[in-house]
């Protein structure tokens, strides 16, 4: 495999060859403002995503601080300590697939937006 350096230097040079393969008329207002939308549509779907991750990544580890502080104090019985760690886990599994699906699905928007353009 490559080095990490030479994966970032093939994705600039795909960028940059793809500005070039730009058409080289002028965007109408229209078409400028439609791409904001959908660029700001994007940020706000991450932010989103993002926000939910945090939450969940709380929610997980409070479950934890709980499952701790219950079998150091024999505070619950241990099938109770044992649901509260999976519970912690299982949130923390689906906001971890969520977030990832989220950011896929925008990269393969934006993906899509500028293969168009470059038609």
């Amino acid at each position: 495999m490559g080095s990490e350096k030479e994966e970032l230097d093939f994705e600039k040079k795909g960028v940059v060859d793809r500005f070039q393969m730009l058409p080289k008329r002028r965007l109408s207002e229209v078409e400028k403002q439609l791409i904001f939308i959908l660029i700001e549509k994007s940020k706000i779907q991450r932010e989103r995503s993002m926000a939910l991750l945090n939450k969940g990544f709380l929610i997980f580890i409070t479950f934890i601080i709980i499952t701790y502080l219950s079998k150091s104090n024999n505070l619950l019985p241990q099938i109770y300590i044992s649901i509260l760690f999976i519970f912690g886990i299982i949130v923390l599994i689906a906001v971890v697939v969520t977030y990832q699906s989220v950011l896929s699905k925008e990269e393969k928007t934006l993906d899509n937006l500028l293969n168009n353009f470059l038609k």
